[in-house]
């Protein structure tokens, strides 16, 4: 019995190195499987955030009549609120009625009128992670953005945003000192589904609710390294790459995801982004959409001259389909995309 016992053997050391090479090798096919379809759940997550957002837009619509204008101007608004974006608008319509409320309940008028100062109570409820602005695929902290946006003279006080309204195709500014825009100026200039000053109605929207970007992501790769934390807004109004105008919003003149920190449209997800359009749909747009940006890249409202040559561009047919799915009625056709 113990000769037959002694007869017995393991495993060789060669034996066991093929084991562990095979068992290397059938890892090293399936993690890119399991890795492709985390981000698959994480993008249908991200597409369900669009979906509620988009959602909540047409609720505010069908309840005031008109979607909210991008960020509120203290010249047009009935409270005399200033910088507050879109998304403050539509929180009660997104089950944050309660933040909504904070907001504009401050102690003192010049802090629910300004976006840009809170009071410490409201503060904290602000820099609290707001689910359905956050794509999962993001890995920049909840609160980085908030340090990028801060300036000398502002205070941005809110958990990040990775969804921003689509602005058009061209930025552009109020002015300073004594060339501020008028409020038709304003408006005039804002091309997009969320327009300044004042919201457009969905008949304003000629090209087709179907083919017009109402939000789309924000953020991707930075460009500059020192950018990278910067590429997400804050939902309270994102600044723009100027440092001193509060709208959660993007525009098309740069590439998707070109990797500009503001004011283009990015994503965290491979080789495209998720956009809503104005019906309610979500589309994921590729990198590789036709795109031929516009002559001009972005200017200050004020100027009537550079209105005019903005306006003119929006009819010019070498526009890319990428821009015009940016603007709301520039008249150019688009067939599938």
């Amino acid at each position: 019995m113990l000769g037959k016992m002694s007869d017995r053997r393991g495993f060789t050391l060669i034996e066991l190195l093929v084991v562990i090479a095979i068992i290397g090798t059938l890892v090293g096919l399936l993690l890119p499987a399991v890795q492709a379809a985390r981000e698959s759940g994480r993008r249908s997550q991200c597409t369900n955030n669009m979906k509620q957002l988009a959602l909540g837009l047409q609720n505010y619509a069908d309840a005031t009549k008109a979607l909210p204008r991008s960020a509120t101007d203290s010249r047009a608004d009935s409270q005399g609120r200033e910088g507050w974006s879109w998304i403050f608008l539509i929180l009660p319509f997104i089950e944050r009625t309660e933040l909504h409320n904070a907001c504009m309940n401050q102690s003192a008028d010049w802090r629910k009128n300004n976006c840009t100062w809170m009071d410490a109570t409201t503060a904290a409820l602000a820099r609290a992670p707001i689910p359905q602005l956050i794509c999962p695929t993001d890995t920049v902290a909840v609160l980085a953005p908030e340090l990028k946006y801060t300036t000398a003279t502002a205070t941005y006080t809110s958990s990040k945003t990775n969804y921003a309204a689509n602005g058009g195709y061209l930025e552009n500014w109020c002015g300073g000192g004594s060339n501020i825009c008028t409020l038709d100026q304003n408006m005039r200039a804002s091309t997009g589904a969320l327009r300044k000053t004042k919201g457009i109605t969905f008949k304003d929207v000629s090209d087709g609710l179907s083919k017009t970007f109402l939000i789309g992501e924000a953020g991707g790769a930075a460009a500059d390294p020192n950018n990278a934390d910067r590429m997400p807004g804050v939902w309270v109004g994102s600044g723009n790459s100027k440092g001193y105008q509060t709208e959660c919003v993007r525009y098309s003149a740069n590439k998707l995801n070109s990797g500009s920190a503001e004011p283009a449209f990015g994503s965290y997800h491979n080789a495209g982004a998720n956009f809503a359009m104005v019906d309610g749909s979500v589309r994921f747009i590729a990198d590789s959409i036709n795109s031929n940006t516009a002559n001009i890249w972005g200017y200050d409202c004020f100027d009537e001259t550079l209105i005019t040559k903005a306006q003119n561009e929006l009819t010019n047919p070498s526009r890319g389909i990428y821009q015009r799915l940016s603007t709301r009625a520039d008249g150019l056709t688009i067939g599938d995309f």
